[in-house]
């Protein structure tokens, strides 16, 4: 069986894709994945993973997928969970995003043996980032919250050539969070498993631009999309930009960071960094990059 699993990051998604997905009957039958319920699989996941060890449970891999699985047929099972990696407060530390990342990574892969383990993930600029996560958590102090932190030297990049070290037998496709509008219809097919493009319809192929577009805007994309169906990705890509341009609600697009010794000379450097670090990971044969 595939065993596809979401990675996170924090703060990027937020359980779209998944809901996306299970909500598209038709879809979930014509590609044949199954995706439990969250309460269903993070409880089985974190027994399993033994959170507080190094060590698997005897036998907890074949247990784990029964569970997953009972009265359910499918080729494909989608996990997906912002905190595989970390929980909030420890996601960044020093110089890195996620620094127990391989070390997680090879867990859950080890907990599939004789499966086809998948990672997918999206990854986000840390200049709004870190402000989200640490907004998300129980923290109370910024300040407290990033102290330790060598910003200039967070590199997804980093991250992901220790997840690819650790685990380069299993199959990574990245994306960035910020291009989700335009990638949408792509990411839900690729989580899926299925081909970039193709003959099914995608009941929800507008969910993310529900989030981040004004209704009006949203309701003549949707009309122009019906009267002049694109014929390219490409081509779909440049009339939801061109929309979005006019109808984007600015306070979904770029939400105001307001944190001390957050102001706007960190977020330039943080975001000309993270520009030249996906440039980094778009050369990098060993991954899927999906990209406009």
């Amino acid at each position: 069986m595939e065993i596809a699993i979401h990675l996170g990051a924090h703060c990027t998604d937020e359980d779209l894709i998944v809901q996306t997905l299970h909500r598209d009957e038709f879809l979930r039958r014509e590609a044949g994945f199954t995706i439990p319920a969250p309460r269903r699989f993070r409880p089985a996941l974190r027994h399993a993973l033994q959170e507080d060890g190094d060590d698997l449970l005897p036998g907890a891999s074949n247990s784990l997928v029964a569970e997953l699985l009972e009265g359910v047929e499918g080729r494909r099972l989608i996990l997906s969970y912002e905190g595989f990696l970390a929980a909030r407060r420890t996601a960044f530390s020093q110089a890195t995003i996620y620094p127990e990342a391989a070390v997680r990574c090879a867990r859950l892969r080890d907990l599939f043996p004789g499966h086809e383990v998948s990672f997918l993930m999206g990854i986000r600029n840390p200049a709004t980032l870190i402000p989200a996560v640490f907004e998300a958590s129980s923290e109370e102090d910024f300040v407290t919250f990033i102290a330790g932190l060598d910003l200039s030297a967070l590199a997804w990049s980093d991250t992901v050539g220790a997840i690819r070290e650790t685990c380069p037998d299993v199959p990574l496709t990245l994306w960035c969070n910020e291009d989700l509008p335009l990638i949408w219809p792509e990411l839900l097919r690729a989580t899926a498993g299925l081909p970039l493009r193709g003959p099914e319809r995608l009941e929800g192929e507008f969910a993310i631009l529900e989030r981040i577009m004004t209704p009006e805007g949203l309701t003549q994309l949707r009309d122009h999309l019906r009267v002049n169906p694109p014929k390219r990705p490409i081509a779909r890509r440049r009339i939801v930009s061109d929309f979005l341009a006019e109808h984007a609600d600015s306070a979904e697009i770029a939400p105001e960071i307001d944190q001390p010794g957050w102001g706007a000379e960190v977020i330039a450097g943080l975001s000309e960094n993270y520009e030249a670090d996906v440039a980094r990971l778009t050369t990098r044969g060993d991954i899927s990059f999906l990209a406009p």
